[in-house]
């Protein structure tokens, strides 16, 4: 019985072994796909620093030329009010010129 004892042993060591072979392999695979996704993402994060400071700068002369057009309506309509006036004042005069 003792023979077969060492066998059964035997048996389970090495199925033991195997197991944690199969293991270790599992890891390492884990670890050198980690590896190439955090590559993948810093070059990621690169490209989008990259491409982040034009769009940032577009942005702001967008906002920019924004704002002019803004000021530049506002100042179009007060000029326009005041030629309406001037326009009106001068129909006027001529109307009571002209009665």
């Amino acid at each position: 019985m003792s023979s077969w004892h060492q066998h059964l042993l035997t048996i389970f060591l090495a199925v033991i072994t195997v197991a944690i072979l199969i293991q270790t392999g599992i890891v390492a695979g884990l670890f050198f796909v980690s590896m190439r996704l955090t590559r993948q993402a810093d070059r990621a994060a690169t490209e989008v620093r990259r491409f982040q400071q034009p769009v940032h700068n577009m942005v702001e002369s967008l906002e920019t030329m924004s704002n002019h057009l803004m000021e530049f309506g506002v100042s179009a309509k007060s000029g326009l009010r005041q030629f309406e006036l001037q326009l009106d004042r001068t129909l006027d005069r001529i109307r009571r010129k002209a009665a």
